[in-house]
């Protein structure tokens, strides 16, 4: 429960929660009508599928703003999957609120019928209702994240890939280390530039240069700067500018020179 959450980060594929489990809502109580939800219901001069519909539409705005919060965070934070089960409770009692308020105010015509009346047994049917939508995505999740890592284990000479991970321990990027020119920082970011065929490419990553230490030893990559790690095979020469700055000159004249640090630069020297 306190392993990292595996989840979709962009919000194109949260909103889907936002279009199934409302669906999941209205169709099972439709069908099935629990917890008196017909006579209690009938009410306002409306029959119960119109307050139904009404409802569904409801919990469709909510987990719509819900999950694009959620997008958002999980962008940011390391969710964790009890954390995950909180915010799924959380999205429950946040429907029950206004479901209760909807409640009301339509009861108000109809004999009258108090906020916190309500509440308890909207917070009931909507728990009962969509408890089963909730455990089914999170399986599925599950058995989703369990096939890629068999695919990721089943990979051909794997122990001989570079894997770089983000900040939340989730793998990104998988590439032959031979292709990697260097790997440069930014802020919070780090930046793999690689060779695919005769071009330079460059993957953005959000994650720390401390976080390459173990990652780049035995696959070729020295640091030759506090924002640098460059692979030796792609450079030419060391070289020295007017104002006596190192910096590395590499086999592609395109690619632009990166500086290297005193410190490092006998050691990267030794593998020229």
């Amino acid at each position: 429960m306190d392993t990292p959450l595996r989840a979709s980060k962009g919000y194109r594929h949260q909103v889907q929660y936002a279009a199934v489990l409302p669906l999941f809502f209205f169709v099972f109580i439709f069908i099935y009508l629990p917890f008196g939800f017909e006579e209690y219901y009938s009410v306002g001069g409306h029959p119960y599928t119109f307050h139904l519909l009404m409802l569904t539409s409801i919990m469709a705005g909510i987990l719509a703003l819900t999950r694009l919060v959620f997008s958002a965070l999980y962008k940011y934070i390391p969710f964790r999957r009890w954390h995950y089960l909180v915010w799924c409770f959380g999205e429950v009692v946040v429907c029950s609120l206004f479901f209760a308020l909807y409640t009301s105010l339509f009861y108000r015509h109809a004999g009258g019928l108090q906020y916190f009346v309500a509440l308890p047994y909207c917070f009931e049917y909507t728990l009962g209702t969509m408890v089963f939508p909730y455990i089914v995505s999170i399986l599925v999740r599950e058995i989703r994240n369990r096939d890629e890592d068999l695919e990721n284990a089943s990979m051909p000479s794997d122990d001989k890939l570079v894997k770089f991970y983000d900040e939340h321990k989730r793998l990104k990027l998988t590439i032959d280390p031979a292709a990697i020119v260097y790997v440069s920082a930014e802020a919070n970011y780090i930046h793999i530039h690689y060779m695919e065929g005769d071009r330079i490419k460059v993957y953005e990553l959000r994650n720390s240069m401390k976080s390459l230490e173990n990652t780049a030893a035995g696959r070729n990559l020295v640091r030759c700067h506090r924002s640098y790690y460059v692979n030796p095979r792609h450079v030419k020469v060391l070289g020295r500018d007017n104002d006596g700055v190192i910096y590395t000159e590499f086999t592609d004249p395109n690619i632009k020179k990166v500086p290297v640090s005193k410190l490092y630069y006998e050691s990267l020297a030794k593998l020229l």
